[in-house]
């Protein structure tokens, strides 16, 4: 059994986002050891257009976070999520409607 810890998505970052996204994307709760998988190598921005298209992802320049997105139906502008980067957001976004606001992540992925 892998030890998880509770994360708020919006502070979900770098292996801890790629594996929330792979587990959306793949079939299921994956192994830390399954992480070999496109989304896992990195965010990029063609993973994210990809995410932008099948989730139907709103985004927007942000004033205090550089980007702003959301994934939600109703577009409620309290369930944005932050990103420093336009991928980012995205993926924070489609973690936030597809599993929730608090996220259990495998605890060797947090930094």
């Amino acid at each position: 059994m892998i030890a998880t810890i509770k994360v708020r998505t919006e502070n979900l970052s770098g292996a801890a986002l790629c594996w929330a996204i792979e587990s959306i994307e793949g079939a299921g709760q994956l192994q830390t050891e399954q992480l070999q998988l496109p989304f896992a190598r990195q965010i990029d921005n063609s993973a994210a257009e990809r995410l932008v298209a099948k989730y139907d992802v709103w985004l927007e320049r942000g004033w205090s976070n550089n980007w702003l997105a959301n994934a939600r139906a109703d577009r409620d502008p309290c369930e944005r999520q932050p990103g420093e980067t336009r991928a980012i957001a995205v993926c924070r976004a489609v973690v936030a409607v597809r599993i929730g606001n608090t996220v259990s992540i495998p605890a060797e992925l947090i930094n």
